[in-house]
Order: structure tokens, then sequence, then C-alpha cells
């Protein structure tokens, strides 16, 4: 595509995350047109077609996906559709971004990397994690270059009160059906890891449900099929150690999310919700705070990410300093799934599973 021609944006599903982050990024790109919206209701479509300066409302995902002034499509519904609006709107040539989590299942993300192989021509994005954006670059040049050396064992907790009130009514979070394996902030945090430690091999894991019965909007009682806890422990291939990982959405009073992350040669702490970096060498008394080099520090651009690779011809196309740290692709999607139904496997199993790709 020339850099000069208008990128014309279709969206499904403006939900919060949609109007929060993708629409104001998208509005402050130069050339870029928001043709059409389709929401769950045709109301709530109206609604943000009017804030955000839509040309149309579109009735369904199919007037969009086929509509041929449309050049990418931008998925925010929930992930049982992930699978479906994606290798759709990729076969009707649509560049495409698709919220994270990836898909449901493996299986489901595998398809839609194997789709997205059929059009090279195609940009393939995911919405990427926005924990530690400021920090991540520095934190995998530290553990790249032997700050801490060979990792031994890094420890990491998200813990909440989201999902603790037994009264509350049940959150499409908590439905396999609409979220799939994805549980709690567990993918999200290991897209992270995987960037900053490589692959891992197997995980052993598991959950606990504490309240196994909500009520839907209806007031119809449904079953919870999504753990409200989480325990794992991920096998490291590329170092000796594990992470030792920890999610619970009932429990009250947590910390901040810090990870631990310890080596042979040294130490690191993350702080997840501040982006602060501490850190020691094994021969230094204490941690100390460690600034980020502003070449390293990153912030939220993820719409102009998603452009400018349009714009370029595919990512690979643009600098490599450019995409060092840049939204999941497709197949960078497939591993940080794999890992997910990992340990949804090993839950119910009660035994160690192999994490395989």
């Amino acid at each position: 595509m020339k850099p000069e021609q208008p990128i014309r944006i279709g969206i499904i599903g403006a939900g919060a995350i949609t109007k929060s982050r993708h629409l104001p990024g998208l509005k402050k790109i130069p050339d870029v047109q928001l043709v059409a919206v389709c929401n769950r209701s045709a109301a709530s479509g109206n609604a943000v077609a009017r804030e955000w300066g839509f040309e149309r409302v579109a009735r369904s995902p199919r007037q969009i996906i086929h509509a041929t002034d449309i050049d990418a499509v931008m998925i925010g519904v929930w992930p049982y559709l992930h699978h479906t609006l994606s290798c759709a709107a990729l076969s009707a040539g649509k560049h495409v971004f698709t919220q994270a989590r990836m898909a449901r299942n493996l299986n489901e993300a595998r398809m839609m990397l194997a789709a997205a192989r059929r059009h090279p021509n195609l940009v393939a994005m995911i919405c990427p994690s926005p924990y530690v954006m400021k920090c991540a670059l520095f934190v995998q040049d530290l553990i790249r270059d032997s700050f801490v050396g060979a990792v031994r064992l890094v420890r990491f907790h998200s813990l909440g009160a989201m999902f603790a009130d037994p009264n509350a009514p049940i959150h499409w979070r908590q439905q396999t059906a609409l979220n799939g394996v994805n549980t709690l902030s567990f993918g999200i945090v290991m897209e992270r890891f995987l960037q900053w430690f490589g692959p891992v091999t197997s995980v052993q894991a598991a959950a606990c449900t504490f309240t196994r019965r909500r009520k839907n909007s209806g007031g119809r009682w449904i079953p919870v099929t999504v753990p409200d806890q989480l325990q794992a422990v991920v096998q490291l291939r590329d170092h000796p150690g594990q992470l030792s990982l920890s999610f619970s959405s009932a429990v009250h009073h947590a910390p901040s999310d810090v990870a631990e992350i310890y080596g042979d040669r040294g130490t690191l702490l993350v702080d997840f919700m501040t982006g602060d970096v501490s850190g020691a060498r094994h021969d230094e008394g204490k941690l100390k705070r460690l600034p980020i080099p502003a070449p390293l520090q990153r912030d939220w651009t993820v719409e102009a990410d998603f452009i400018d690779a349009i714009r370029a011809g595919g990512r690979e196309r643009l600098p490599k300093e450019r995409t060092r740290f840049f939204p999941p692709d497709f197949e960078e999607g497939v591993r940080y799934m794999a890992v997910t139904e990992a340990a949804i496997r090993s839950a119910r199993s009660g035994k160690r599973e192999p994490v395989a790709i």
C-alpha cells in the first residue's frame, strides 16, 4: 500500500478497550479513516459512530469483512469469535488486528496462524500485553546480557478480588464458551515472560473454583467454568530454573504484582504496576533502583504499529529497531496459547503437561 493512501478501518466490537485505547490511538494517526463499526446492538453502534466519526454502522460483521472500501479489520469482541472473524477477514483480503487473548484454545490459534500464512501480504496482529511496557525492553536486555545469569527461579503473583463476591453475576471471563482456556491474567503474563526468558517446555498447575454457579443477566444460574485461582510451575527451556506463578481473583488485600527474577549472578525485581525495576549483582549488598535508558522506554503505540506495518507492506519491512517491541503476530500468539492450554490440561489431569506448539 502506498504511503499516501489512507488506511480505511472497520471495527467489529467497540467495547471498553476499543474506546479507551484503540480509537484514541487511531484518531491520532494521519490518513486513517474510520469507515464502519459493528457493535452488539444497533443503539451502541450508533453511539460509537457518532462519538468517533465513523461513516456508517454495519448490521453484521460480514458487512465489514466483505466491504470493498475497508482495508483493515480491528476485532474487539470476546475470544469466542476471534478465530472465525480473523480467518474470514484474512480470506477477504483484509489486514487483521484482534484483541487479546488470541483465541479460545490452541487449535483455534493454529487455524488463525494457518490463515495468516496463506495470506503473507496481509498484516495479522494481536493486541499486546500492556504489562510493563515502559521497562520490557530494558528487562529483556538485562536478561540477555546476563545481569542475573542463568535463571534459577522467577516468582510472580497477580492477586485480586474481582470474583471474590459469591453473589456477583457471572462475567464472560468466567465462561469457557466465551473465554476458552484463558484464565485470569496467566496468558497475558506468559506473553511477556516468553519474550524475556524464551520458550518453556512443560507446566504443572492446580486450579480452584470457589463459586461454582452464578446468575447471568437474565437471572438464570450458569456454571462457572473458568477457575477463580491458578497456580503454575513452568519449566524454562533455555535456563535451568522455573517460573512459579500464582493468580487469583478471589483474595483481598493483595500486594502489587511483582516479578522476582533470581539467577546465579544476580537478582531483578520488576513491578508490573509501575514498571519500576530494581536489581543487584550477586556480590552487591542490596537491591537498587535501575534507571531505564530513554532509548529503551516504550509507551502504548499499538495502533500506530499496526498502521505502520500495513503501510510498509509487512512488519518485516520495518527497521529492526522499530520492531523490537511490537504487537505480537499470530506466531507469537500461538506460543502463548500453547502454554495457556498446557496449564489448563495440567490443572485438570493433575499431571505435568508438555507445551507443544
